[in-house]
Protein backbone atom coordinates (compact mmCIF):
# COMPACT_ATOMS: atom_id res chain seq x y z
CA UNK A 1 0.00 0.00 0.00
CA UNK A 2 1.50 3.31 -1.05
CA UNK A 3 -0.30 6.62 -0.81
CA UNK A 4 0.68 10.23 -1.28
CA UNK A 5 3.42 11.32 1.08
CA UNK A 6 2.89 14.38 3.25
CA UNK A 7 5.31 17.17 2.29
CA UNK A 8 6.36 17.44 5.95
CA UNK A 9 8.25 14.15 5.58
CA UNK A 10 11.79 15.08 4.45
CA UNK A 11 12.42 12.48 1.77
CA UNK A 12 15.77 12.65 0.02
CA UNK A 13 15.66 12.78 -3.78
CA UNK A 14 17.44 9.43 -3.95
CA UNK A 15 14.99 7.64 -1.64
CA UNK A 16 12.28 5.46 -3.06
CA UNK A 17 9.12 4.83 -1.05
CA UNK A 18 8.56 1.14 -0.43
CA UNK A 19 5.44 1.47 1.74
CA UNK A 20 3.33 4.16 3.34
CA UNK A 21 0.21 3.96 5.42
CA UNK A 22 -1.90 5.28 8.24
CA UNK A 23 -3.54 3.71 11.27
CA UNK A 24 -6.81 1.94 10.50
CA UNK A 25 -9.85 4.18 10.54
CA UNK A 26 -11.72 1.61 12.64
CA UNK A 27 -9.59 2.58 15.63
CA UNK A 28 -11.84 5.63 16.11
CA UNK A 29 -14.91 3.42 16.75
CA UNK A 30 -14.65 3.71 20.56
CA UNK A 31 -14.69 7.52 20.23
CA UNK A 32 -17.71 7.28 17.91
CA UNK A 33 -19.56 5.05 20.40
CA UNK A 34 -18.80 7.43 23.28
CA UNK A 35 -19.79 10.40 21.13
CA UNK A 36 -23.13 8.83 20.18
CA UNK A 37 -23.73 7.92 23.82
CA UNK A 38 -23.06 11.52 24.93
CA UNK A 39 -25.24 12.86 22.13
CA UNK A 40 -28.18 10.59 22.94
CA UNK A 41 -27.74 11.07 26.70
CA UNK A 42 -27.73 14.83 26.32
CA UNK A 43 -30.84 14.91 24.14
CA UNK A 44 -32.77 12.31 26.17
CA UNK A 45 -31.72 13.90 29.46
CA UNK A 46 -32.85 17.35 28.30
CA UNK A 47 -36.20 16.07 27.04
CA UNK A 48 -36.87 13.87 30.09
CA UNK A 49 -35.89 16.51 32.65
CA UNK A 50 -37.28 19.38 30.58
CA UNK A 51 -34.12 21.37 31.04
CA UNK A 52 -31.51 22.38 28.46
CA UNK A 53 -28.72 21.72 30.97
CA UNK A 54 -28.05 18.23 29.58
CA UNK A 55 -27.61 19.67 26.08
CA UNK A 56 -24.19 20.87 27.26
CA UNK A 57 -22.76 17.39 26.55
CA UNK A 58 -24.07 17.35 22.94
CA UNK A 59 -21.17 19.42 21.50
CA UNK A 60 -18.74 17.12 23.29
CA UNK A 61 -20.50 14.10 21.78
CA UNK A 62 -20.06 15.61 18.31
CA UNK A 63 -16.51 16.95 18.82
CA UNK A 64 -14.97 13.80 20.29
CA UNK A 65 -15.21 11.54 17.20
CA UNK A 66 -14.36 14.42 14.86
CA UNK A 67 -11.23 15.27 16.87
CA UNK A 68 -10.20 11.59 16.97
CA UNK A 69 -10.68 11.30 13.19
CA UNK A 70 -8.49 14.32 12.44
CA UNK A 71 -5.86 13.15 14.93
CA UNK A 72 -5.80 9.78 13.16
CA UNK A 73 -5.52 11.38 9.73
CA UNK A 74 -2.55 13.39 11.00
CA UNK A 75 -0.49 10.21 11.41
CA UNK A 76 1.44 8.75 8.50
CA UNK A 77 4.02 5.98 8.40
CA UNK A 78 6.56 5.75 5.58
CA UNK A 79 9.21 3.15 4.77
CA UNK A 80 11.79 4.02 2.14
CA UNK A 81 14.84 2.13 0.96
CA UNK A 82 16.90 4.21 3.43
CA UNK A 83 14.77 5.13 6.46
CA UNK A 84 11.59 4.84 8.51
CA UNK A 85 9.42 7.92 9.11
CA UNK A 86 6.54 8.65 11.49
CA UNK A 87 4.65 11.91 10.95
CA UNK A 88 2.17 13.11 13.57
CA UNK A 89 -0.02 16.17 13.75
CA UNK A 90 -2.44 18.16 11.66
CA UNK A 91 -1.86 21.81 12.59
CA UNK A 92 1.54 21.29 14.16
CA UNK A 93 3.59 18.46 12.75
CA UNK A 94 6.43 16.39 14.06
CA UNK A 95 8.38 13.87 12.02
CA UNK A 96 10.54 11.15 13.52
CA UNK A 97 13.11 9.52 11.25
CA UNK A 98 15.30 6.46 11.78
CA UNK A 99 17.82 5.20 9.24
CA UNK A 100 17.39 1.53 8.40
CA UNK A 101 20.98 0.81 9.43
CA UNK A 102 20.09 1.83 13.02
CA UNK A 103 17.21 -0.66 13.34
CA UNK A 104 18.45 -3.28 15.79
CA UNK A 105 15.35 -5.35 16.39
CA UNK A 106 11.67 -5.39 15.58
CA UNK A 107 8.53 -6.94 16.98
CA UNK A 108 4.88 -6.93 16.13
CA UNK A 109 1.77 -7.45 18.20
CA UNK A 110 -1.93 -7.86 17.69
CA UNK A 111 -4.65 -7.72 20.30
CA UNK A 112 -7.74 -9.89 19.85
CA UNK A 113 -9.53 -7.44 17.56
CA UNK A 114 -6.35 -6.94 15.58
CA UNK A 115 -6.03 -10.69 15.11
CA UNK A 116 -9.62 -10.94 13.93
CA UNK A 117 -9.51 -7.93 11.60
CA UNK A 118 -5.89 -8.18 10.44
CA UNK A 119 -4.23 -5.15 11.98
CA UNK A 120 -1.63 -4.60 14.67
CA UNK A 121 1.43 -2.66 15.69
CA UNK A 122 5.10 -2.97 14.79
CA UNK A 123 7.82 -1.65 17.09
CA UNK A 124 11.38 -1.02 15.93
CA UNK A 125 14.28 -0.77 18.38
CA UNK A 126 16.58 1.99 17.19
CA UNK A 127 20.29 2.10 18.11
CA UNK A 128 21.02 5.12 20.27
CA UNK A 129 17.43 6.34 20.32
CA UNK A 130 13.85 5.73 21.29
CA UNK A 131 11.80 2.93 19.81
CA UNK A 132 9.68 3.73 16.77
CA UNK A 133 6.17 2.27 16.47
CA UNK A 134 3.73 1.90 13.61
CA UNK A 135 0.38 1.46 15.39
CA UNK A 136 -2.87 -0.07 14.13
CA UNK A 137 -1.55 -0.84 10.64
CA UNK A 138 -2.74 -3.44 8.15
CA UNK A 139 -0.71 -6.66 8.03
CA UNK A 140 1.94 -5.85 10.65
CA UNK A 141 3.78 -9.12 10.01
CA UNK A 142 4.48 -8.14 6.37
CA UNK A 143 5.62 -4.63 7.36
CA UNK A 144 7.98 -6.07 9.97
CA UNK A 145 9.40 -8.51 7.39
CA UNK A 146 9.86 -5.67 4.88
CA UNK A 147 11.89 -3.60 7.35
CA UNK A 148 13.85 -6.60 8.65
CA UNK A 149 14.90 -7.48 5.10
CA UNK A 150 15.91 -3.89 4.42
CA UNK A 151 17.84 -3.53 7.67
CA UNK A 152 19.91 -6.65 6.89
CA UNK A 153 21.43 -5.14 3.74
CA UNK A 154 23.67 -2.09 3.63
CA UNK A 155 22.10 -0.78 0.47
CA UNK A 156 18.48 -1.00 1.64
CA UNK A 157 15.61 -2.84 0.02
CA UNK A 158 17.22 -3.11 -3.37
CA UNK A 159 20.28 -4.94 -2.02
CA UNK A 160 21.50 -8.37 -2.94
CA UNK A 161 21.17 -9.71 0.60
CA UNK A 162 24.89 -9.32 1.40
CA UNK A 163 26.07 -7.19 4.26
CA UNK A 164 29.34 -5.58 3.32
CA UNK A 165 32.00 -4.88 5.89
CA UNK A 166 32.15 -1.37 7.31
CA UNK A 167 35.97 -1.52 7.19
CA UNK A 168 37.49 0.16 4.13
CA UNK A 169 39.84 -1.78 1.88
CA UNK A 170 40.16 -5.46 1.17
CA UNK A 171 42.25 -8.21 2.76
CA UNK A 172 45.19 -7.78 0.37
CA UNK A 173 45.47 -4.06 1.12
CA UNK A 174 45.43 -4.71 4.87
CA UNK A 175 48.12 -7.39 4.52
CA UNK A 176 50.30 -4.90 2.63
CA UNK A 177 49.77 -2.33 5.40
CA UNK A 178 50.70 -4.95 8.01
CA UNK A 179 53.88 -5.86 6.13
CA UNK A 180 54.83 -2.19 5.79
CA UNK A 181 54.30 -1.57 9.53
CA UNK A 182 56.41 -4.64 10.36
CA UNK A 183 59.19 -3.30 8.11
CA UNK A 184 59.05 0.12 9.79
CA UNK A 185 59.11 -1.47 13.24
CA UNK A 186 62.04 -3.69 12.24
CA UNK A 187 64.06 -0.70 11.00
CA UNK A 188 63.33 1.23 14.22
CA UNK A 189 64.49 -1.66 16.41
CA UNK A 190 67.86 -1.92 14.64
Amino acid sequence: MTESIDPAIPLDTTESVEWSGRPRITTILPAVVIGVFLLVSGIVGSVARETPLFLAVVPLGVALPIWKYFALQGVQYVITDEALYVKRGVLTRSVTQANLETVQNSSFGQDITGSIFGYGSVTFEIAGGDDLSFRAIEDPRAIRALVDRAAMTDDGLGGDGRRESGIPGDLTQWQQIRDEIRAIRGSLEE
